[in-house]
């Protein structure tokens, strides 16, 4: 399988072509990452109904996740590179049957560490999608990059956010062994969708002098060089704390049903709530990026984020302020991969994308399991409420990163 290669016939493309082409790269690339989302969304829910059977707790849940983000942002450093032999959507497509298949097949785990290794091949799996999904996504729409990349966070919070529900409900009534099998089935079916449709999902072609080129060597040395993709890179490095893989996902539910003690149906229900503001912040702040300069507008995210998170850690019981304090925390906790993404594009430029968006993922979210497992020891130690402390003082330490970027126009 060639890589991608802009020939004549996709140079000259009438604009119904145009049009055509993004529908079909917009609807499948994020179709896929719904169909990611959605089986994710329902771990933590299944994994707080295995912890007694199987016989693990606080510290082996993180375990768990950092595998899983350990494998996945890993490999998201070469999902650049390899673009150079494999078509994107080819390289999508096998990712996501992959991701498909551990998720189904982790209903067959006996124990804790077989768990483990189907958790590992699903990050894998599940490697390739932000990377080469954002590249497809911001070359078709750079004048609209912060709300296309936006609508690829919103697809995923989609998911993130019917995942638990669903989770609850076929758990009345089915095995927890059976709901895996069930739920890796639409990242298998949206994987097949990649391969048969791989000509139609590809980036934008050539215009003018411009060109999409392919992460070799001297891409990825390039990226190192650029002060502004190195510090939004290392902004989500720093923040991982305050992502859900860190806190939110894998511990707030945990920590409904044994700390508050509130059942694991009312959990996912109450999750879900946080997961509703991922339908609406991702393309309001990607809105509102696009119309201000997207540094300041970043910062003003950070800051909410970082004092609802310490909000959350204060509440003891099921109560309205709860509530509240969900609604307003999902609605500005969801705000940082919009807003950073269409930045990297906006610094990367069409020569960078492949490579900047490999580093973007890969060292931005390469700390993910370190936050994971950190989150989880103090959990154990002093509790959830400073475990948020610590949470959102990673978000401030990120508001100062920004501080040296430059403010770079957008394209029309």
């Amino acid at each position: 399988m060639v890589a991608d290669a802009p020939t004549a016939a996709t140079a000259i493309l009438t604009p119904p072509d145009v049009a055509r082409q993004r529908n079909w790269v917009l609807g499948i690339v994020n179709g896929a990452h719904f169909c990611n989302h959605f089986a994710t969304g329902m771990y933590p829910v299944l994994l707080a109904v295995m912890m007694a059977p199987l016989g693990f707790g606080y510290s082996e849940l993180g375990l768990l996740n950092a595998l899983h983000h350990t494998v996945s942002s890993g490999l998201q450093a070469g999902s650049g590179f390899i673009t150079q032999f494999f078509k994107r959507a080819a390289i999508l497509g096998v990712g996501s049957i992959v991701f498909g298949l551990a998720t189904s097949l982790t209903g067959l785990a006996q124990s804790f560490w077989q768990v483990a290794i189907f958790k590992t091949v699903s990050g894998a799996g599940a490697s390739p999608q932000h990377v080469v999904g954002a590249v497809m996504l911001s070359t078709w729409f750079e004048g609209a990059r912060g709300r296309a990349l936006a609508l690829h966070s919103t697809a995923g919070s989609l998911g993130t956010l019917i995942g638990p529900l669903i989770a609850a409900a076929l758990l009345v009534f089915l095995d927890w062994r059976i709901v895996f099998a069930i739920i890796g089935i639409p990242s298998i079916a949206a994987g097949a969708a990649y391969l048969l449709l791989r000509e139609k999902v590809a980036p934008a072609p050539i215009t003018g002098n411009r060109r999409l080129v392919r992460a070799g060597w001297g891409s990825y040395v390039a990226c190192f060089k650029n002060r502004e993709l190195m510090l939004i890179t290392l902004l989500m490095t720093v923040g991982a704390a305050g992502r859900g893989g860190g806190l939110n996902e894998t511990y707030l539910i945990p920590h409904f049903i044994y700390d508050l003690g509130i059942a694991a149906v009312v959990a996912a229900s109450l999750i879900t709530i946080l997961h509703a503001g991922g339908l609406v912040a991702p393309m309001a702040w990607g809105w509102i990026s696009d119309v201000f300069p997207r540094k300041l507008v970043m910062q003003v995210a950070l800051a909410f984020a970082a004092i609802t998170t310490v909000w959350l850690g204060q509440q003891t019981v099921l109560d309205v302020l709860l509530i509240a304090n969900l609604v307003v925390h999902g609605l500005v906790i969801h705000s940082r991969q919009a807003i950073t993404q269409a930045m990297v594009g906006d610094y990367a430029g069409p020569e960078l994308q492949d490579a900047a968006f490999s580093l973007y993922y890969t060292l931005g979210l390469i700390s993910g399991p370190f936050w994971v497992i950190l989150m989880g020891a103090v959990m154990q130690s002093w509790g959830f409420a400073i475990a948020t402390q610590v949470a959102a003082a990673s978000y401030v330490v990120g508001m100062l990163l920004l501080i040296p970027v430059r403010i770079k126009p957008r394209p029309a």
